[in-house]
């Protein structure tokens, strides 16, 4: 079999912006990421015409007009199509919308990742979209990381999500992966003896609960920032069979305070724009003797400063590791430079555990 390789990291310049401009886009959706590209549109000055949306009746949305794609304006399967949805869910599969819309008369919708570039000034962060012409600038290091991965599906995954953040692809084949985020069975199978685990992102306990049915526990500790969410990891923990210490704080390279924006669920974080302030530790130093066998961290972009915060631990202890690589455009190979950078001999495989490109996770062993 040939092993897979990287694609192309050229682009075409042209997304449709002036034709956009002069015409007014429409966007599809009417959720919270879809309101966010109508204002951040207006903002650059690009006019707006509508929402479109998959089924329902005619509504507004921002002041808008809303139609479902069987009941269109005559006029509108001529202009510009982006795609307002960005999440896992399988119903927002980017083929499955792609198809739909062509099916309605659009002939060239747009995904998020075609048009951001254009916008980012005014959407800001948005996990791994980024100014695609920046990747070509990293080929060197992506092939590093493709030569690095273990076996072929991390390759083909590595190679294939690269395609997809380019445009080239409007899905990842195979994605989302059989099993079970963060627990992989070339992991578990090599998990025999009793061993202590850190959730690091541990959200309301569901990984923690994970991990208790998946792992020969020994002990664990559990790291989270948010107040509602961490009130519900106590919760959970207080009904596992296993002895875990639940600790209301992030995980980064100080000890001290971050600006961090709560109330999120799952995706509260740590950010530069926060509405609060949430303490943070160097696992180094809350866990300077713990014998770790198993570290996860899943801390919604923070994941470099978290993995430099524990650098003595996982050379103390050369931990299993799941760590998550989506939430930041260059934590594809950042991430994977980094734990290369320990000399660990860190055996390494990558799965993608959800739809459009998230949950996508670095294994190593």
């Amino acid at each position: 079999m040939t092993s897979p390789t990287l694609p192309s990291l050229q682009i075409e310049k042209d997304t449709g912006l002036a034709r956009a401009r002069h015409e007014g886009l429409l966007i599809f959706g009417c959720g919270s990421f879809a309101r966010d590209v109508h204002a951040a549109a207006a903002a650059s000055d690009i006019p707006v015409a509508g929402f479109v949306v998959s089924s329902g009746a005619p509504t507004i949305c921002n002041g808008l007009p809303v139609a479902p794609l069987d009941a269109l304006p005559p006029d509108w399967r001529r202009r510009p199509l982006w795609i307002g949805v960005f999440n896992r869910e399988a119903i927002s599969d980017y083929a499955r919308i792609i198809d739909a819309c062509r099916a309605a008369g659009f002939a060239t919708p747009l995904m998020p990742q075609q048009y951001y570039a254009a916008l980012a000034d005014h959407l800001g962060w948005r996990y791994w979209l980024a100014d695609r012409t920046g990747y070509a600038a990293q080929r060197d290091a992506l092939e590093s990381v493709l030569g690095r991965l273990e076996d072929t599906d991390s390759k083909t995954y590595f190679a294939d999500l690269l395609r997809f953040r380019l445009g080239h692809l409007a899905t990842i084949p195979g994605v989302p992966v059989a099993g079970v985020q963060y627990f992989p069975d070339f992991l578990l199978a090599q998990t025999r003896d009793p061993l202590g685990f850190v959730d690091a992102g541990a959200y309301d306990g569901d990984t923690l609960a994970e991990a208790a049915r998946s792992l020969p526990l020994r002990e664990a500790w559990a790291f989270e920032p948010d107040g509602d969410s961490f009130t519900r990891l106590a919760t959970r923990a207080r009904s596992l069979r296993v002895p875990t210490v639940c600790v209301p704080c992030g995980v980064s390279l100080i000890n001290g305070t971050l600006p961090f924006t709560s109330g999120q669920g799952e995706a509260s974080r740590l950010s530069v724009d926060g509405d609060a302030h949430a303490p943070v530790v160097r696992l180094d130093d809350c866990l300077p003797h713990a014998q770790v066998g198993y570290l996860k961290l899943d801390v919604e972009g923070h994941e470099l400063d978290a993995l430099a915060g524990a650098e003595a631990l996982i050379r103390r202890n050369r931990p299993f590791l799941a760590i998550a690589g989506y939430h930041r455009w260059d934590d594809l190979w950042r991430i994977p430079q980094w734990i290369a950078s320990l000399g660990q001999d860190y055996r390494l495989r990558f799965r993608i555990h959800a739809h459009n490109g998230f949950d996508a996770v670095f294994y190593g062993y």
